[in-house]
């Protein structure tokens, strides 16, 4: 599981990795999981997410991407 703090206001960007094979189907790229993702904790303007998806997806912070 990835974990990020975000600001209110601040985004998460998901999508597929440089290596991903163009041609890869979405039902074989997540199977039979879907992307999940878990608020594990707010504090004041701060909130935690947990994040859970497939390895050929690439998750970054909006001010990294």
């Amino acid at each position: 599981m990835l974990v990020l703090t975000r600001r209110i206001g601040e985004s998460i960007f998901i999508f597929p990795s440089k290596d991903l094979d163009p041609n890869t189907t979405v039902s074989e790229l997540f199977g039979d999981e879907p992307i999940r993702i878990t608020l594990t904790r707010v504090n004041g303007n701060q909130s935690r997410l947990g994040i859970v998806a497939p390895d050929e997806l690439t998750i970054a912070r909006e001010e990294v991407a």
